[in-house]
């Protein structure tokens, strides 16, 4: 294949939103920056993953310029709110892209900049166990996340988080977390409520442990309708996100 076919087919065109996240009073507690590939590329043919890893560094270099604070002067969104003090940015990013020292110098100025400004950075990581095939690459990742967390005062978020999440799914103990984002709506809870099954308090329970003992706090994600928001609303959720709340802003 040449390299004109090959390019073609690892690019990707990249575009940025970013999402309103609530407190229970419904006031603007914080916001999320995310990425979005289009077409999204699960799995680049293996001669093209070094020239969409470029682009992909490069996409999330250019969204963290969203999430500095010159950046609200020049935009008319909704969420021009931003510029409050001590407000919360999520910026999210693919677990393995914090491999790349360049982008990391580049999430820990920025993360100096909001503290100077009294705003903190939270970087949201996408914690997929099958991007890291073995045990040397696991142990990097955690060194990292470390690092990332000794070299600044930034904090970091747990993605994904859901019933069905066990010990052997995590990379690191959640203690290293300061945020959980957990998705909603969830069916099974919402089968627990009909059945009684009881799944609803367990969870209640187990949310209720976490913050105990990791002094972690709870995000309900991706809510898009009343009745889970409502379900939400009934689990010790610390903040709300989600079309039903906020629809996000492109960038």
């Amino acid at each position: 294949m040449n390299s004109g076919t090959l390019l073609r087919e690892a690019s990707a065109c990249f575009t940025f939103s970013r999402q309103a996240i609530l407190e229970r009073s419904c006031t603007l507690w914080g916001s999320e920056i995310r990425v979005h590939a289009e077409p999204a590329l699960d799995s680049p043919r293996d001669d093209a993953c070094p020239f969409y890893s470029e682009q992909l560094k490069d996409a999330y270099s250019e969204a963290l310029q969203h999430a500095r604070p010159s950046s609200f002067a020049r935009t008319s969104k909704r969420l021009r709110a931003d510029k409050s003090p001590g407000l919360h940015k999520f910026f999210r990013i693919e677990q393995s892209l914090l491999m790349n020292e360049d982008l990391l110098k580049e999430i820990i100025d920025t993360s100096h900049t909001l503290e100077k400004n009294r705003q903190q950075l939270i970087v949201s990581v996408e914690n997929t166990l099958d991007t890291l095939p073995g045990p040397l690459e696991r142990r990097s990742m955690i060194r990292q996340l470390y690092s990332l967390k000794d070299r600044s005062n930034l904090k970091l978020a747990y993605n994904n988080y859901t019933l069905n999440t066990k010990d052997t799914d995590l990379l690191i103990d959640l203690s290293l977390y300061d945020y959980i984002k957990m998705p909603f709506p969830d069916s099974a809870l919402r089968l627990s409520l009909n059945t009684r099954s009881g799944l609803f308090d367990r969870l209640y329970d187990q949310m209720l442990g976490l913050m105990s003992t990791t002094r972690v706090s709870f995000i309900a994600d991706n809510v898009e309708h009343a009745d889970s928001a409502l379900l939400a609303r009934r689990l010790p959720f610390d903040y709300f996100q989600g079309p039903y709340f906020s629809p996000a802003d492109s960038l």
